[in-house]
């Protein structure tokens, strides 16, 4: 049997900070997914540190005492590790309601990513063709989907069948 080859994706910060908190959950799988070689992960300096920034707020800390340190450090060694690192990230997408969503959106675009993987509405509400910033993202960007955790695995599922 050949092996599949890693589906292309980039991971919003969201999905590493809910893989800090449960490393068993749907944002946990797809970060273990990565680490795995099932996908191909695409990543920038600016997604390091706000995954450090949003780790290291002091109520979140409050509020999630096994968010320590070294946990947070475990996890960008590895994904420095296997990650690509996207050293400049042409600003193709402009996203006034979120214009830090739009780092996302323009990494996938640089690398060709298949998905942006997300929980943050701001994202996720690019894809509703009911909405005219949905149906001019479609328009701009065909081949590129953004999705919640549960989907990318309910994606790698299915070619793991194929």
């Amino acid at each position: 049997m050949t092996p599949h080859p890693a589906v292309p994706v980039v991971y919003d910060c969201n999905i590493y900070f809910q893989a800090l908190l449960n490393e068993e959950g749907p944002a946990g799988r797809c970060v273990s997914a990565a680490l795995n070689g099932e996908v191909s992960l695409f990543l920038s300096r600016f997604v390091l540190d706000e995954i450090r920034r949003t780790a290291g707020n002091a109520t979140l800390r409050a509020k999630f005492r096994h968010l320590i340190d070294a946990r947070v450090d475990r996890l960008i060694v590895n994904i420095e590790k296997i990650g690509r690192i996207v050293a400049h990230v042409p600003n193709r997408f402009v996203y006034p309601r979120d214009p830090d969503d739009a780092h996302y959106v323009n990494i996938a675009l640089a690398t060709a990513a298949r998905f942006v993987v997300s929980r943050d509405n701001d994202l996720l509400d690019l894809m509703d063709l009911a909405r005219p910033e949905g149906r001019e993202f479609r328009r701009q960007f065909p081949s590129l989907d953004i999705i919640d955790p549960k989907t990318l695995l309910r994606e790698l599922e299915q070619t793991r069948q194929a």
